[in-house]
């Protein structure tokens, strides 16, 4: 078996792949993003007891864990992107949206039976996290891996307790 785990900075939940956009098309999607950004506030996140793979046993190319507290919030939010973004001409359609994060990548891989057997047995500790930003991101793939910089940062809406 041969897996490269993703670093520890790059650990992240992407909301929405866009492809290669220019710089007219980073306009628009900020000017959408800035908008969902100010109809939410921090919200709090956890890990789930879940790990899983994409996209199917026999050959698994991910391994990631999913979000269990702060998912349905994470889902409102990637759905106010697909609508926001569904107009414009270089939007995607995704075929299922999973908060989730990816925790490795499967480059090879003799018995996906065991791997799935192994991570099964993994017991998660409870790890939560406030989420304060949504940050539109670059990717650049690399042979040492992806490399992620943050091209805008839209912060949620604070929210003070009365």
């Amino acid at each position: 078996m041969k897996v490269k785990f993703v670093e520890k900075d790059n650990l992240h939940i992407s909301l929405k792949f866009l492809g290669d956009l220019n710089s007219v098309e980073i306009e628009k999607t900020s000017a959408i993003l800035r908008n969902i950004s100010h109809k939410y506030h921090h919200f709090t996140v956890s890990l789930s007891k879940d790990i899983g793979i994409f996209p199917i046993l026999p050959r698994p190319r991910v391994i990631w864990i999913g979000i269990e507290k702060g998912s349905d919030i994470i889902f409102q939010i990637y759905q106010s992107i697909e609508k926001g973004l569904k107009s414009e001409p270089f939007y995607q359609k995704e075929k299922q949206f999973t908060a989730h994060i990816t925790l490795a990548r499967v480059k090879y891989l003799k018995y996906p039976q065991k791997l799935c057997a192994y991570l099964k047995s993994i017991n998660i500790n409870p790890i939560n996290d406030l989420i304060k930003k949504i940050d539109l991101m670059e990717s650049q793939l690399t042979k040492e891996g992806p490399l992620y910089k943050v091209i805008k940062s839209f912060p949620l809406s604070f929210q003070t307790l009365a």
